[in-house]
């Protein structure tokens, strides 16, 4: 999903077009072995309602998503906004039923988690839950099984995080992930505009952006799945309910079979352990399942890394090597204390020096670390997706302990901000207490 659904429509279209007409096919990922793939639909009983109030279009798009989907035999998950049901919508969601499709939960009103408390959030989704489940109950007891987060956003705290994943569990849903983030629904505005404005040449230059972009999307999102766990991996596509979808969604999927995408059910797909794999990510943007795991990876690298240098730190100063202790410092290296600021790494190694000039002098050094924070944001995708960035900096606070002979052990806490150059962490600054 983007940072903000007020990006400019237009900003996507104008990059796939642009990517479209810079690259070949084959700079393209290219996919080994068949991929199993889940094809779900958010913001049931449809997307963008306010483009679409008459009740007999909003039938005819819907029946126009369905019968593209019996075409390439989907068994699609739909997921529901009960908030979007309005007069008709239960008429629209039977009509999904009878195509045999599953329904999942996508909450009431469609919050913002990052933007919302965890109580209210929690009751929001158990408002969407109970509506939807007294629709299934009256007609044959399908249990609610899924749940996807609104803007695929699960919390920007731990707690929050943890919060949802606990009532869901308790409520007997299971939240369905993305694999393949997109912004197939950035098209929607733009193409109801050019088909009541009878513009075809814009309709065509839409659905030529529309294809490069997705399956640009469907090729790198792919790939970095098959990359992070090591094998082919399942997918799980987001689309949403759409008039652009009735229009595009026969050519996409004929592309996509083509390239090796093989369509599955709900219960494949999420049977496959790649998709029960635990993460933590919380974070104010949400994206795909993959570049959540790769993000928990990065940062696990990364404090695992500064863990490490300081080890070699402590044990390059216990045994009197003050070259190899400072030279982890990066040469525009700020050492404060109560006595000012040192810049650089050399001021920095003339002051040990003549603070310790023997190796008795400068003793045994354990350093502890206490805390340790990756230091990341969000990126954005050319194609206008909201991706976790890499982690470029962590922060450190590590009790620092002298212990020399004669002398009682000293000890003190010490701040250090690690930056990474070069595939190094280079010590920043360092604030010592």
């Amino acid at each position: 999903m983007t940072p903000d659904r007020s990006l400019r429509i237009t900003a996507l279209a104008f990059v796939a077009a642009a990517f479209a007409s810079s690259v070949s096919a084959q700079d393209f990922p290219t996919l080994a072995g068949t991929h199993p793939i889940l094809v779900t639909v958010d913001d049931l009983p449809i997307g963008s309602g306010s483009l679409h109030p008459d009740a007999a279009e909003r039938e005819r798009i819907t029946r126009g998503l369905l019968d593209v989907m019996a075409k390439h035999q989907i068994k699609a998950a739909g997921m529901v906004t009960w908030r979007n049901v309005g007069a008709d919508g239960e008429k629209l969601l039977q009509m999904w039923l009878d195509a045999g499709h599953e329904l999942g939960n996508h909450s009431f009103a469609h919050l913002d988690y990052t933007r919302t408390e965890s109580g209210p959030y929690v009751e929001d989704l158990e408002k969407g839950r109970a509506a939807l489940q007294a629709f299934l109950d009256a007609r044959g007891g399908q249990k609610v099984r899924f749940f996807r987060f609104p803007f695929l956003r699960e919390g920007d705290t731990i707690e929050k995080l943890r919060a949802a994943r606990e009532y869901l569990a308790g409520s007997g849903q299971r939240t369905l992930p993305v694999t393949i983030d997109n912004q197939d629904w950035s098209f929607e505005q733009p193409w109801v505009e050019a088909r009541k404005a009878g513009d075809a040449a814009r309709l065509a230059r839409l659905a030529e952006d529309y294809q490069h972009a997705l399956r640009l999307e469907l090729l790198t999102q792919t790939a970095l799945g098959d990359e992070w766990v090591g094998r082919v991996t399942p997918q799980v596509l987001l689309l949403h309910a759409n008039e652009v979808g009735t229009a595009q969604w026969d050519a996409l999927f004929t592309w996509m079979k083509s390239r090796g995408f093989r369509f599955a059910t709900p219960d494949e797909v999420m049977g496959d352990p790649a998709l029960s794999l635990h993460h933590e990510f919380v974070g104010r943007y949400g994206g795909g399942l993959w570049q959540r795991l790769r993000h928990e990876r990065r940062r696990e690298q990364a404090v695992a890394s500064v863990e490490a240098l300081l080890r070699e730190q402590a044990a390059a100063w216990t045994r009197g090597d003050l070259d190899g202790f400072v030279a982890h410092y990066a040469a525009d290296a700020r050492f404060v204390t109560a006595d000012g600021v040192t810049v650089g790494r050399d001021a920095v190694l003339a002051r040990y020096r003549k603070r310790y000039a023997s190796k008795d002098a400068m003793g045994t050094l354990t350093l502890e670390p206490l805390h340790v924070r990756d230091i990341w944001g969000p990126e954005v995708s050319a194609l206008g997706d909201a991706e976790a960035g890499n982690v470029h900096a962590v922060s450190a606070v590590a009790r620092w302990s002298l212990e020399r002979t004669g002398q009682p052990k000293a000890t003190g806490l010490t701040l250090l901000v690690f930056r990474r150059e070069g595939g190094k962490w280079w010590v920043v600054e360092d604030a010592s207490l």
